[in-house]
């Protein structure tokens, strides 16, 4: 498997990403292309895309804000077609391995089977469920804000990272509150 991380949108892989993107995260939870523009100019913002080097396909992709005291990954997700074969477990371990701190992301609230799962698939890789209320603030006008649990890699983090965490959400991630 070979990974190409995309640094603009007129990368030759930004169609197949976004294809990947836009049917796997419901429209308030996707940033408009100015908004991933605005992420492609961070230096702490990445996108790294699984390609299957065989048939030339992207698998998956995750992206990623690397932070001093810790790692947050903002969308992860793998084409429908290659679900279930652990090709996401794959890259949720090459992170961790990668990035030397802690590793973090949201999830919907556990409300049926297919969120059930979703929490047991990150339990299964290391991730543990922290109590924080958290609310993650819309990527689009005319959405609300939504309520997500935050995982952490290896154990729960402390108040204090969380309270960090959130802020860096805010107004590094979201661009909320500058």
């Amino acid at each position: 498997m070979e990974i190409i991380r995309l640094t603009a949108t007129d990368h030759p892989r930004y169609t197949a990403f976004r294809n990947i993107y836009d049917i796997s995260f419901p429209i308030y939870e996707q940033r408009t292309v100015e908004q991933q523009l605005d992420a492609f100019s961070d230096s702490r913002y990445h996108l790294d895309c699984y390609i299957d080097p065989v048939n030339d396909l992207l698998l998956g992709f995750i992206a990623y804000w690397r932070f001093d005291s810790y790692t947050y990954v903002e969308h992860f997700a793998i084409h429908p077609n290659e679900r279930g074969k652990g090709l996401g477990g794959l890259i949720l371990k090459n992170l961790i391995e990668q990035e030397s701190g802690r590793v973090l992301l949201e999830i919907d609230p556990v409300t049926d089977n297919v969120s059930a799962a979703r929490l047991h698939f990150y339990q299964l890789h290391g991730f543990v469920e922290n109590q924080f209320p958290h609310t993650h603030p819309a990527y689009r006008k005319g959405y609300p804000d939504h309520s997500l649990v935050v995982l952490s890699s290896g154990e729960t983090i402390p108040d204090i990272e969380y309270k960090r965490f959130a802020s860096d959400l805010n107004r590094v991630i979201m661009k909320k509150g500058r």
